[in-house]
């Protein structure tokens, strides 16, 4: 083992170097980063580690120069050893593979960054991905070292904690359900590919928000266009003094030839979590990785929103019945007058779950809805705007050609890259908001970490996983544009790479009900979700949600502090559903007093109320 090189004293300028007693030197960097560069790093070529030490002296990482691309056919160990060429500020390692003819890593150096990606050559189907960790015979899996003490997930999956020891995994993913055990992580999906990282504890308070630790912050992320995101999940595998990163793949990315996985940045020099964040975002766009970018905001979007969903779920708890059976016309019609006797009066107002006798087709059900198209313009005349909540994937009365299916040929999702499935997409959207349909004005897009997941399952194209989304809301997303230009396609994908796809991201559910414990600080975990997607999809508005609170002072004081977080969200108009309390005269005149203020900061107009 080769001793690690002096490390400049942090009243010294730190340029990155990459050195080793075996190894010629890198040059030093020509410029600094803010004075002075962000790290200094030195290789082991023996144990292909590479050494990464701040400027202030400490160990950020031993950053393992291997990876293990895993197909169906077995896993991919590295035997005899390895080339290691260093050139420049860059450095290559050659191995030989079980899997593949040739696998090859390369670590460059930057300024403010370390980038890593891994390329092979041969062919297989892709099940498991591992970066910054590998196989090497006859040692076993061998992850990253690191100093790491804290990690941020930008993906909301416990109720009172936004930092984690860096020893605790954490998923970032398509793939999530709020009703099964240990899989709750369906919040965003997908959130941003990257984890803040901190050398710092996590600090005990009652407020989560107070758990981050002050220090440095690195970005933990992965670079890469979203059509190769055919990934359902990134696994940050935290262990004992150590990491690496892990890509679910299901055997549905095929290489033949070649392929290089997502490159994986390490950035430095951010003072907190959401700083790295959006670093992260900053260097995505600055690769043209982000696509599209923010339209102008039509008015009507920022107005303050009601949805029936709570309501629904408080008339669902006391008469004993499924929430879904009171999406009717008759009680949403109840629901608006309530409020607006109290001077409470929506912009917009989503329809939820189930209008419609279908989830594929989304055609109204003439029992709950007799005239829905009729109910859409009366509140047309009032002024205000109609968005009609949309299940992703669920093939309910869909033909199995329009399809992804089990091996038994069972429907179990939409397919987008099948023409069937694409047609039904986009006739249903079309329908939905067009003049000569129903004409809403856009669509509360839900269920989007339904995307499928399996190995053995079968689908029409060869995207999977987080491409596979992106392909279903970008069906759903060019179809609205095409009817409707200022139709609004509300979403809970807050990953830059779905910019082009989602016009208003929601913070989504407060409290997820079916988890073991689902009690937590409301104002705070909001507050958090909110950051994050500022700081990774700036300029979006953002829905702030308001369903489920745990009860009336919960939610009132929720609903003071919405304005400062994005577009005001209202899901309950006469009591609350948890605990039945009833929302009182003042109750509603405090939603009345924050909408106007949020109306006047923002110029919008007061729509008709209810007569």
């Amino acid at each position: 083992m080769t001793d690690p090189l002096p490390v400049a004293p942090a009243t010294r300028p730190c340029t990155p170097a990459v050195d080793d007693a075996d190894l010629p030197a890198c040059a030093p960097s020509s410029r600094d980063v803010h004075g002075a560069a962000a790290y200094r790093l030195h290789v082991d070529a023996r144990r292909l580690v590479a050494h990464v030490h701040g400027c202030d002296g400490r160990l950020w990482f031993r950053l393992r120069l291997l990876a293990a691309l895993d197909t169906t056919a077995g896993p991919d160990e590295t035997v005899g050893e390895p080339a290691v060429v260093v050139d420049g500020r860059r450095v290559e390692v050659r191995c030989a593979s079980t899997r593949w003819a040739e696998r090859t890593t390369v670590l460059e150096c930057h300024d403010d960054r370390l980038e890593v990606r891994t390329s092979v050559r041969g062919g297989g189907a892709l099940t498991e991905v591992h970066l910054l960790g590998g196989r090497r015979l006859p040692h076993g899996f061998l992850p990253s070292g690191s100093a790491l003490r804290t990690v941020v997930s930008p993906n909301p999956d416990h109720p009172r904690r936004i930092a984690r020891p860096a020893v605790e995994p954490a998923v970032i993913g398509v793939v999530g359900d709020g009703a099964e055990p240990g899989v709750g992580r369906w919040l965003f999906a997908p959130a941003p590919w990257c984890f803040a990282v901190c050398r710092e504890a996590p600090v005990s308070a009652a407020d989560p928000r107070d758990e981050v630790p002050a220090g440095e912050w690195a970005a933990l992320g992965l670079l890469a266009p979203i059509g190769e995101q055919t990934f359902t999940a990134v696994h940050y595998s935290g262990g004992t003094d150590g990491f690496h990163l892990r890509l679910d793949h299901e055997g549905h990315t095929r290489v033949d030839g070649a392929f290089t996985t997502p490159t994986v940045v390490v950035r430095f020099g951010a003072a907190d979590p959401y700083a790295a964040l959006r670093a992260h975002r900053d260097l995505l766009a600055g690769r043209g990785l982000v696509p599209g970018s923010p339209a102008d905001v039509p008015a009507w979007w920022r107005q303050p929103m009601f949805c029936g969903w709570g309501a629904q779920h408080h008339l669902a708890l006391t008469a004993g019945e499924p929430t879904q059976d009171f999406a009717t016309q008759r009680h949403y019609d109840a629901f608006l007058a309530a409020l607006a006797a109290h001077g409470v009066v929506p912009g917009t107002v989503v329809v939820d779950d189930k209008w419609q006798r279908g989830y594929a087709r989304n055609e109204p059900d003439p029992a709950k809805w007799p005239d829905l198209a009729g109910w859409i313009a009366g509140r047309h005349e009032r002024g205000q705007r109609v968005l009609l909540w949309y299940k992703a994937w669920d093939p309910e009365g869909a033909p199995p050609e329009a399809c992804i299916r089990d091996p038994a040929g069972t429907p179990v999702a939409l397919d987008p890259e099948s023409p069937a499935g694409r047609t039904l997409i986009e006739e249903s959207v079309s329908r939905l908001l067009a003049p000569d349909g129903l004409d809403a004005d856009g669509l509360k897009v839900d269920f989007l970490a339904r995307t499928p997941s399996g190995q053995a399952l079968r689908h029409a194209g060869s995207s999977w996983g987080a491409a596979l989304l992106h392909a279903l809301l970008a069906c759903v997303h060019r179809a609205a544009k095409r009817v409707q230009p200022d139709a609004l396609v509300d979403t809970h994908a807050a990953n830059p790479a779905f910019a082009d796809v989602t016009d208003m991201l929601r913070l989504n559910d407060i409290r997820m009900l079916d988890a073991v414990d689902p009690d937590g600080p409301v104002v705070a975990h909001m507050a958090y979700r909110a950051a994050v997607v500022a700081a990774v999809c700036p300029g979006v508005p953002i829905d702030t949600d308001g369903w489920c609170l745990p009860d009336r002072a919960a939610w009132a004081e929720y609903v003071a502090v919405q304005p400062n977080l994005g577009v005001p969200a209202l899901y309950y108009a006469t009591a609350m559903d948890l605990t039945g309390e009833p929302l009182r005269p003042a109750d509603l005149a405090a939603v009345a007093r924050t909408w106007r203020d949020h109306r006047r900061a923002h110029a919008l107009p007061v729509p008709r109320a209810d007569q």
